[in-house]
């Protein structure tokens, strides 16, 4: 119930500000709510965030600022390569990133910023805590 009370906190001063978003809201809270997939949780912010930052409006970014707060403290980036973990990295998220640009500034980090020398190091999207993990 306190994961219900704290979701619906992130998530219902962004209706009225992002309701033409209304799917991507109701879909974020489905997947936070039953702990869904986290990289879906990601694609689901960045949608609300290229919305927000569309519409030219400034006043509709710090109703993103307690999600933000969430998703950088409840979300890690897993580094994996043969079946090993490397690291994790935190989820960081700036102004101006667009789900693409985040993943690519991600995976040039690993790239250009780690000596690892698997051939294929794999990035993913999961919970810290493990009481959020999916089951």
């Amino acid at each position: 119930m306190q994961l219900a009370h704290e979701i619906d906190g992130l998530l219902l001063p962004l209706a009225p500000v992002l309701a033409k978003e209304a799917d991507a809201i109701l879909d974020l809270r489905e997947l936070l709510m039953s702990k869904g997939h986290p990289g879906k949780c990601v694609r689901c912010f960045f949608q609300l965030f290229t919305a927000a930052s569309s519409i030219g409006n400034r006043s509709v970014l710090p109703h993103l600022a307690p999600l933000i707060a969430w998703m950088e403290t409840n979300l890690e980036i897993g580094v994996r390569a043969d079946g090993i973990e490397l690291e994790t990295m935190p989820v960081k998220l700036r102004a101006n990133d667009d789900l693409e640009s985040f993943c690519i500034r991600s995976i040039e980090n690993v790239r250009f910023d780690r000596g690892f020398t698997a051939r294929r190091v794999d990035l993913a999207f999961r919970y810290k805590n493990a009481e959020m993990a999916a089951a």
